[in-house]
């Protein structure tokens, strides 16, 4: 039996006066109306039975927002991609500089990422920027380390994954999280050389990681800034509720 499931978002109104975005699934595996937190982003998100109106499970929701203020205040707050906003590009900072335009385009001059496009479009530009500079830069790395361990992989796709960084599949396709870009440059060499190494071996063995270790100089400081570090590359282009109210006023 097919699973189907959509998905919108609505604005909440938290005790303390902030607001938050909350996304809203519909779900035909739901069997009750759940509000959770998605681990790693901080993202709240409303899980509505098939059959549920949404009235109601927006009810259900201002009932909960005590208990929402209370787990969002252990996540950091969101950075938008937005004028003026400081974003990390591998080892260096760029400050986000608009420009009005009809057609997006983004491109770095010296410490700053010029992004011409129309107001309501910055967020997606940057995002679009940031994926095909992944793209770009991961598929260079792991076309030399794949030759490094003599062993070809198959198709490589950049995605927005929440619980992964990268996996590679049985068919040795590799898939990245562009949101890696945004790390330092020895944390983008460490994964690719942990998914490239899985191309020989599909798990976690000593002789996996002699493979990471001699594929990547600084593997260690890599995996223990993903480990320590990584969730906070959520925070990046989230819209803030009081832009996305703005703009449809």
């Amino acid at each position: 039996m097919s699973q189907t499931s959509s998905s919108s978002s609505t604005t909440v109104t938290l005790p303390s006066g902030k607001t938050a975005i909350v996304e809203i699934r519909r779900s035909s595996r739901a069997r009750r109306v759940t509000l959770r937190i998605t681990p790693g982003t901080g993202q709240a998100e409303l899980v509505l039975p098939g059959r549920l109106s949404e009235k109601k499970g927006i009810a259900f929701l201002h009932d909960k927002t005590d208990w929402l203020e209370e787990r969002l205040a252990k996540y950091p707050d969101p950075i938008p991609f937005e004028d003026g906003q400081i974003v990390p590009f591998l080892d260096d900072p760029l400050t986000i500089r608009h420009l009005n335009a009809k057609r997006a385009d983004v491109h770095i001059d010296g410490n700053q990422l010029i992004v011409a496009a129309p107001v309501a479009c910055i967020s997606k530009a940057v995002q679009d920027w940031y994926r095909r500079e992944a793209g770009c830069e991961i598929t260079l790395c792991a076309k030399q380390k794949s030759k490094i361990l003599g062993t070809p992989y198959g198709r490589l796709t950049i995605r927005d994954t929440k619980s992964r960084w990268g996996s590679c599949s049985a068919k040795g396709d590799l898939n990245f999280s562009w949101r890696v870009v945004m790390a330092p440059s020895y944390v983008l060499d460490y994964l690719v050389a942990h998914e490239v190494a899985h191309l020989t071996e599909m798990n976690h063995s000593t002789s996996f990681w002699n493979i990471v270790k001699n594929l990547s100089d600084e593997y260690e400081k890599g995996r223990n800034w993903l480990r320590l570090k990584g969730h906070e590359l959520h925070r990046y282009g989230v819209e803030l509720p009081a832009r996305e109210n703005r703009e449809s006023e």
